[in-house]
């Protein structure tokens, strides 16, 4: 596994986001009955995981919205970005990999920090590297302490396994940090994964966005062009 990014990092990323949720999901389906193993509950793991990825067509879809005339504008849903995959000490694997899979899922760059079971992160990015998911997509954090991590550059979301206690203590300290403002995304029930069940869990890894085109420069109705022009 490498343990640097290469030099199109950003690219990769940005054709990870831009592939859309439909053509991201045979890749963690593929990946999904060997990370299914490393849970221990390998049942419960692979309903979790296709519930999840059942959900992929509702974050394809676009919006047309009412807008001026001589333009279109569509909402769609895209990836926030950088996104850190937090486990905490008396975490269980399967939150934590539905986390992880969400994420990948919704398009954002992932990773994973499970300082407690790091031979379970190295197997699970290894089954996703052979799935096609590109390592700059998913990687594993580096040895820092959870706290020096969480001051990570452009850290966009911080997805947290653990007790209410420990996410408060997380969310405390991302107060502090510089940059943009991370969000939090908390799973505390660690044995029914309830959080991941609710119909908007996977919103919680996107965020919106609005594409507006002119179509009166590329075909519409032209004369609007001489709105205001004397005959």
């Amino acid at each position: 596994m490498a343990t640097e990014f290469k030099k199109n990092h950003a690219q990769i990323c940005e054709a990870w986001r831009l592939l859309g949720a439909i053509d991201r999901a045979p890749y963690l389906q593929a990946a999904s009955p060997r990370l299914a193993l490393l849970t221990g509950n390998t049942n419960k793991a692979k309903r979790l995981f296709s519930h999840l990825i059942d959900q992929a067509p509702k974050l394809d879809e676009v919006l047309r919205m009412n807008g001026a005339t001589g333009e279109s504008n569509d909402l769609y849903l895209s990836g926030r970005g950088k996104t850190m995959i937090i486990g905490s000490e008396g975490a269980k694997t399967l939150p934590v990999l539905g986390q992880m899979m969400a994420a990948l899922l919704a398009g954002n760059e992932v990773i994973l920090h499970y300082p407690s079971q790091p031979e379970i992160c190295t197997e699970a990015v290894d089954v996703l590297y052979q799935a096609g998911i590109k390592e700059d997509v998913i990687s594993i954090a580096n040895d820092s302490q959870t706290i020096t991590l969480l001051h990570m550059d452009k850290l966009a979301q911080v997805a947290v396994v653990g007790t209410p206690t420990e996410v408060q203590h997380i969310a405390a300290e991302l107060a502090k940090s510089d940059g943009i403002l991370t969000r939090v995304i908390a799973v505390t029930d660690t044995k029914g994964c309830r959080e991941m069940l609710t119909p908007d869990y996977l919103y919680n890894f996107i965020t919106e966005r609005v594409k507006t085109i002119n179509t009166t420069a590329i075909g519409g109705n032209a004369s609007l062009l001489e709105l205001g022009v004397g005959e």
